[in-house]
């Protein structure tokens, strides 16, 4: 089996977080009391969904690829909750062509999606339909992952309007070759379990072996099952716990209506899907009342853009083929003069004299896009979709760049019902060409500003994203002439001062850029000079500010160069464009050369974990007999009563007859669930036998540490995360103490802010407004408290330029290395003056406790020469900026 790439996404990897520390919390607490702790919302418990189930929802919006992240959300609710390593997941899609389409990917052994399942269970994995499921063998039930993968309408026992749905009725019947799984079934088990009329035998029904599975359900564009009957379908399961991902989640909550909002865990941001370089952004827009000319306009575009493509194509060999998706208008008996598909397709052929296998229809009877199996492919001529409303369900193809739709649009949802189809990014990497990664939006309209509002809502409504985010997201289309996408030009420079930087620290330089930078830079060393192909981005300025630093005179000979690819006057780019945010990050020389600073500098890896002594495990794991004591409520009445968590893992291992344990397997077990990339397998080993040895030598036997593996394995995870910790800190310390002097900064090693790598998780929504961000919109700040008003502090000083939400945790962020993990400090400043000024804020019960945040804060400025500086304010005492600024210290 060839090697599969399934590495998440940066905010792919926080939403999952989010979802297993949410779990992690109801281990212990209930759901809705762990919901609280983490977003301190309400939860809002479903009706008929069994009290204390955890219902949650994780929020991604178009193209943001959620199918991938529920593959991993199994192996986390299997590990951190359910405890169980045979985990039954019912996964529920929308239809049934994105049912094919997720069957096929989770039963190929190279797709992303299987190996995501995988890294937690192997080959023990069973991928099936309904229609399999209903003749599944007990061991493709307790062998492994089972995973049941159909649409929610298809397990309901009567439709809508009420009457029995036999399909759905198939689920809830006998079926003889599902009896194998209710034999040998203690009496609470049975107990659970539907019974054939007038008796007390289980019947043998998919709905029965769901409920004694206890199945984690996963619900996909859950914005469609919101309905009661969704709910009494998915109660009938009792299932462990649901995950929604959804782009637009129920927000409204009026049970008296019948809505139920759901439990929004995590949101991910277009800006987080934009410095992924998962969607296309922004959509240039372009309106005219007249419907010819907008498609005229369309097909130019299109045009241009095939042109760009070869000409990337031919610097990085990716094929991508430019497609159109024509919008029309629905056929009315009452207005013979609608512009239907019929009609815009011979208006294609006849009047652009379009190729009739560039056309593709997708609406009423015909459905051309169903024999075609990849799009894609080079051999594939299709260049123009037409479509009335919505495409074929599933149907996903990055190469739709255009959306040209030629009705007047009346709503948000008429036109956004394709309008996603256009923002995915061909392989999810931006092209060497900019006008490659933006999406086009040509309208038949009478107003800009409605029709632009409109897709704006769209874009929220249907497609996920925040409103104060689109704003930004839909622009007017310049002319084509001006917009990039024609024949490039060459633009040289000023020449760089030659005293300032050799040709050979030029030609260094220009290596180090990203290749969508570097294909456009040249350099003449008769000259001395600089010259770009086509216009140059905000992006490839700053990286050539970068990379050229160490010359004081190419900051302005970039300037000028920016200017004059754009065309600007420069007397106006110096007005009207910000210069660049670098931020210098910290260096350390190691054996005289200089590198970023990182935990590899005071940590020898791999770390010899056997040569440390288990023994404190013996004081942390503990058995406790759960059917008797625990951790349990008491009711009103006095009565014990285990938790849901505690009840839901002992239903599950019961289900199971587990093979006998040995000590090496049980070892084998807890290093796989125990994550250690700083220790070798060998060592992990040694460690944990010698701790299991232990816990036997005070008494306990191996099958009772097999019994309670799951408990055992989190106070050994926690047991290494101590001595990790501990072996952590004291290197830190020891290498501050002798090697103080080391520490360095250079260009080479810095952070750019800039408005398409600034991927905050929510934008700021408060009434105050600030005009100093450095970016149009502010991420993660709330609207009151004391880090707002070290915000506004900073936004009122007469010293700073500009000033930027520092947002934790993120690739372009700004960071220094503290000993377990990186320090992402609240603001950083541009000063007037040229230097930094990093600032992090702490209230006041928490400053003391930071003291190693403000020693690696000073070492990183005494290392910049006075250019950079950095201070902790606390207990709303500001004027510590304003005395740093000042003083320099």
């Amino acid at each position: 089996m060839a090697a599969v790439n399934f590495e998440l996404k940066e905010y792919q990897s926080a939403a999952l977080e989010k979802f297993q520390e949410y779990l992690n919390y109801c281990a212990s607490d209930d759901a809705d009391t762990a919901f609280y702790r983490i977003t301190k919302n309400p939860f809002r418990a479903a009706p008929l969904v069994a009290d204390g189930t955890p219902y949650v929802c994780l929020r991604i919006p178009t193209g943001g690829g959620k199918t991938v992240m529920a593959a991993h959300a199994v192996g986390i609710a299997a590990n951190e909750y359910l405890q169980s390593s045979n985990p039954m997941v019912l996964w529920l899609v929308p239809s049934s062509a994105i049912l094919d389409q997720t069957v096929a990917a989770l039963k190929n052994l190279n797709h992303p999606y299987r190996a995501a399942l995988a890294k937690d269970f192997g080959p023990n994995i069973s991928i099936l339909t309904k229609d399999e499921a209903l003749a599944m063998s007990r061991a493709d039930a307790e062998g492994g992952a089972c995973v049941i993968v159909s649409t929610i309408q298809s397990f309901r026992r009567e439709k809508p309007n009420g009457d029995e749905d036999r399909e759905g009725l198939k689920v809830y019947h006998d079926a003889g070759a599902l009896m194998s799984h209710f034999s040998g079934l203690s009496e609470p088990q049975r107990a659970r379990l539907e019974k054939a009329e007038g008796t007390e035998r289980p019947i043998a029904s998919l709905a029965n072996v769901l409920k004694l599975h206890r199945p984690m359900v996963i619900v996909d564009e859950a914005h469609n099952a919101r309905t009661a009957l969704s709910f009494d379908t998915l109660s009938r399961f009792d299932p462990s716990l649901i995950l929604e991902l959804t782009a637009t989640p129920q927000v409204k909550h009026d049970p008296a209506k019948g809505e139920h909002a759901s439990n929004v865990l995590y949101s991910v941001s277009a800006a987080e899907l934009k410095a992924e370089q998962m969607i296309k952004m922004p959509i240039k827009l372009t309106t005219d009342r007249e419907w010819r000319k907008t498609v005229g306009m369309a097909l130019d575009c299109q045009k241009a853009l095939e042109k760009s493509a070869l000409a990337e194509e031919g610097q990085t060999g990716e094929y991508i083929r430019p497609i159109i998706l024509f919008q029309a208008q629905a056929a009315s008996k009452n207005d013979p003069h609608r512009i239907t598909y019929d009609v815009l397709e011979e208006y294609l052929k006849t009047d652009q004299k379009i190729p009739e296998d560039q056309i593709a229809v997708h609406s009423g009877p015909r459905k051309d896009l169903d024999a075609i199996k990849d799009i894609a492919d080079r051999n594939c001529n299709v260049r123009f979709i037409i479509t009335v409303q919505k495409l074929k369900e599933g149907w996903d193809c990055p190469f739709a760049y255009v959306l040209c739709s030629v009705a007047e649009q009346s709503s948000a949802t008429a036109i956004e019902q394709i309008l996603g189809r256009v923002l995915r990014m061909p392989k999810a990497t931006l092209k060497q060409r900019p006008v490659l990664n933006e999406a086009y939006a040509y309208v038949a309209s009478n107003s800009f500003n409605d029709t632009a509002n409109r897709l704006k809502d769209g874009l929220v409504e249907g497609s996920g994203f925040n409103r104060a985010e689109v704003a930004s997201l839909v622009q007017q289309q310049p002319t084509l002439l001006n917009s990039g996408i024609v024949e490039e030009q060459d633009h040289e420079s000023d020449p760089i001062a030659p005293e300032e930087i050799t040709r050979v620290q030029v030609e260094e330089a220009i290596a180090k850029l990203p290749p969508s930078v570097k294909t456009r830079v040249t350099f003449d060393p008769q000259k001395n000079s600089l010259s770009y192909k086509g216009p140059m981005t905000k992006e490839a300025r700053n990286h050539l500010h970068l990379v050229l630093g160490a010359a004081p005179s190419a900051s302005k000979v970039v300037d000028k160069l920016y200017a004059k690819t754009n065309n600007y006057q420069t007397s106006a780019a110096e007005q009207e464009d910000k210069p660049p945010f670098i931020v210098p990050l910290l260096g350390f020389n190691k054996q005289g050369t200089l590198e970023l600073f990182s935990q590899e500098h005071f940590l020898d890896l791999p770390w010899r974990l056997d040569e440390c002594d288990p023994s404190d495990i013996l004081k942390r794991f503990r058995i406790v007999d759960r059917s008797e004591t625990g951790n349990i409520d008491v009711t009103d009445e006095g009565q014990v009563q285990i938790s849901f968590a505690q009840r839901l893992q002992g239903q599950l291992a019961a289900v199971v007859q587990e093979q006998a344990w040995t000590l090496p397997r049980l070892v084998n077990w807890l290093d796989r669930g125990i994550r250690h990339d700083d220790i070798t397998k060998s060592s992990a080993v040694k460690f944990l036998s010698e701790a299991i040895n232990k816990l036997m030598e005070q008494g306990l036997t191996l099958d009772e540490l097999a019994r309670n593996k799951y408990d055992l394995r989190t106070h050994l995870k926690a047991l290494i995360s101590d001595l990790r910790a501990e072996r952590q800190n004291g290197n830190y310390n020891a290498l501050f103490a002798t090697n103080a002097s080391q520490f360095a900064m250079s260009s080479d090693f810095s952070i750019i802010f800039d408005e398409n790598n600034y991927p905050y998780n929510q934008p700021y929504s408060g009434a105050t407004k600030f005009n100093k961000h450095y970016t149009s919109i502010i991420g993660d700040l709330k609207p009151s408290g004391e880090e707002f008003d070290c915000a506004a502090y900073l936004d009122n000083m007469d010293e700073v330029a500009y000033w930027i939400r520092n947002v934790e945790r993120k690739n372009g962020s700004f960071w220094l290395q503290l000993p377990k993990d990186k320090f992402y400090p609240d603001f950083v400043a541009m000063l007037k003056d040229g230097r930094i000024l990093v600032v992090e804020y702490k209230g006041k019960h928490l400053y003391e406790g930071e003291e190693t945040k403000r020693q690696i804060g000073a070492v990183w400025a005494e290392a910049s020469d006075g250019k950079c500086l950095f201070c902790m304010p606390t207990d709303r005492n500001f004027e510590i900026i304003k005395k740093t600024i000042e003083t320099g210290i």
